[in-house]
């Protein structure tokens, strides 16, 4: 996938989560927001052209 895609799953999961009432389903709805958002920075870092490996 590509940072996008999951950029975009971040905030179908996140919009979801916000119609819902508290619950445990909410709950895990918003961490699967906060997942797909970290993954979506890491596949932007991972693919960034200034990458360098570490000395």
């Amino acid at each position: 996938m590509n940072p996008a895609d999951y950029a975009r799953m971040a905030e179908e999961c996140s919009r979801q989560a916000d119609a819902m009432r508290p619950s445990r389903e909410r709950d895990a709805l918003m961490e699967k927001a906060r997942q797909y958002a970290s993954y979506a920075k890491m596949e932007n870092w991972v693919a960034s052209k200034e990458l360098e490996p570490p000395n």
